[in-house]
């Protein structure tokens, strides 16, 4: 499965569920919640593990850290991660919400 299409609003609620499953040092294709995960997004593996590290750019907790994600990500992602930072809460039952619809 390959997509070119931009993600959708949804798809990136989602990939920030998986974001804070998985410690960002251990994000990987091959790691068993990416697999899990991209099919349910509608997604490769390799596409959710670049997701993930797009939004590692924008996390003030790997910065306090010198770690930094990937430098380009989109613009879509910033409004996604102001409104879930802080409600992980609001994060975990609008993801899961989603992720049940998908299977």
């Amino acid at each position: 499965m390959t997509r070119a299409d931009a993600w959708t609003h949804e798809e990136m609620i989602m990939a920030l569920n998986v974001y804070f499953k998985i410690p960002f040092k251990d994000v990987k294709e091959k790691h068993p919640l990416i697999q899990k995960y991209a099919p349910l997004i509608g997604r490769t593996p390799t596409a959710l593990k670049m997701k993930i590290g797009n939004f590692g750019r924008l996390d003030p907790t790997l910065k306090d850290k010198d770690i930094v994600g990937l430098g380009h990500g989109s613009m879509a992602e910033e409004p996604i991660w102001r409104e879930f930072w802080g409600n992980l809460d609001k994060l975990a039952f609008e993801s899961e919400r989603l992720f049940a619809e998908e299977a």
